[in-house]
């Protein structure tokens, strides 16, 4: 590494004496990272969904400066400056989808939209949470909210939205903004889902309505969400747990489509076998998959009460950095399934990034893609950071 590289690399981002000592001997400094304080409220969780969607993001800040990229990754038919991305969740919009492809996102994905509108749920939507201990398969912890937590590191939320969706017409329109909005080597995915009875549809033919409006609105890549909806036929538990239901929704939406449009579904994690039959029922007609959404569990406030206004939602999804694990052991055992399907599909790490390290870790697991969503939205600056750690 030229003098001039190694003093900016090593010094002017003003490493701990820990860090610095690791890098000069060449050593993994894990135990030494960096805390990244939170500046920043991009999506700002004391304000509604529609107020964030109309004004958002909250940002006021330089923009990232990004290194130059040397090396691109090849994603189905796009060759792309970088496998990291926003998974569906933050990206309300163009303006979003904008802000962030500019700030070194590539593989931004345009949140969750239906055939039919449908509201958020009322706020508060996002409320601090600190899990004693990463949350692992199987468990629904007991939380109580906390206040914002100093780092991101730290940085542990509910997710509970319903999963809200402006007028088709609204977003058809908007995706096509969204997409010539990205620059050279990005690309956007767009995610969407079905409504039981919206325009007297069932639930597996809203899927593949809304999958053909999706490539009509532009969308280049497709990623459907299983992790929400229940499943049909009044079965209890989500779409991804069960084979057949999931399945059935997926060849549907491959026979909608065709087979030129690249489609992910996104999952959440299951015991080993159980999650080896979902992706074993899916592989025929998927081109990737990705996961994890959220990890369940039930916040109050300290004195007892529901955190989150509204019949049912005791209980939420939980995101952040408690999710890591659970987050990292689905990709391994993808990794593995993939393996022994003999597969051929993309797989898209989610869950827990909340570092550059962490999005390396993802992609060093066998994740062909990583992406984060909590840290984002009080972290602008983390793609830049991992872009640097690449140089």
């Amino acid at each position: 590494m030229p003098f001039r590289k190694f003093f900016l690399h090593h010094f002017f981002i003003k490493p701990t004496p820990k860090q610095f000592i690791a890098r000069i001997m060449g050593l993994d400094y894990s135990l030494a990272r960096m805390k990244h304080p939170i500046k920043y409220d991009l999506y700002d969780a004391n304000k509604s969904y529609e107020e964030n969607y109309s004004d958002g993001p909250f940002f006021s800040g330089p923009k990232a400066e990004r290194p130059e990229v040397k090396h691109k990754i090849k994603l189905w038919n796009w060759e792309l400056n970088s496998p990291i991305g926003i998974p569906a969740g933050p990206l309300l919009n163009s303006n979003w989808i904008k802000f962030y492809a500019q700030m070194g996102f590539d593989i931004p994905v345009y949140k969750t939209v239906r055939s039919v509108a449908h509201p958020s749920h009322p706020a508060p939507n996002c409320v601090y949470v600190n899990p004693a201990q990463q949350i692992q398969l199987g468990e629904k912890p007991q939380l109580i909210t906390v206040p914002k937590p100093e780092f991101l590191e730290e940085l542990t939320i509910t997710n509970s939205f319903g999963v809200p969706s402006k007028p088709s017409q609204t977003w058809m329109e908007d995706v096509k903004i969204a997409n010539e909005s990205l620059g050279d080597g990005q690309i956007m995915i767009l995610s969407f889902m079905g409504t039981d009875g919206a325009g007297g549809r069932d639930l597996i033919a809203d899927y593949a309505f809304t999958a053909a409006m999706a490539v009509d609105a532009g969308g280049k890549i497709l990623e459907t969400n299983y992790s929400c909806p229940n499943l049909c036929g009044g079965k209890a538990g989500a779409i991804y747990q069960d084979p057949d239901s999931s399945s059935q929704i997926s060849k549907a939406i491959r026979n909608e489509i065709g087979s030129s449009t690249p489609f992910m579904i996104k999952i959440g994690n299951l015991p080993y076998e159980q999650l080896k039959e979902v992706v074993k029922a899916n592989l025929p007609f998927v081109d990737g998959i990705a996961g994890i959404n959220t990890m369940p569990g039930e916040v109050r406030n300290p004195d007892g009460t529901q955190a989150l206004p509204g019949e049912g939602r005791l209980s939420s999804g939980i995101c952040g950095s408690k999710i890591k694990a659970v987050s990292q052991d689905f990709v391994e055992k993808l990794v593995q399934i993939k393996k022994e399907l003999n597969g051929d599909f993309v797989i898209c790490g989610v869950g827990g990034i909340m570092t550059a390290e962490d999005f390396t870790e993802r992609l060093n697991a066998g994740a062909d893609i990583a992406m984060s969503a909590t840290a984002i939205m009080w972290d602008p600056y983390l793609a830049q950071r991992y872009h640097e750690s690449m140089i």
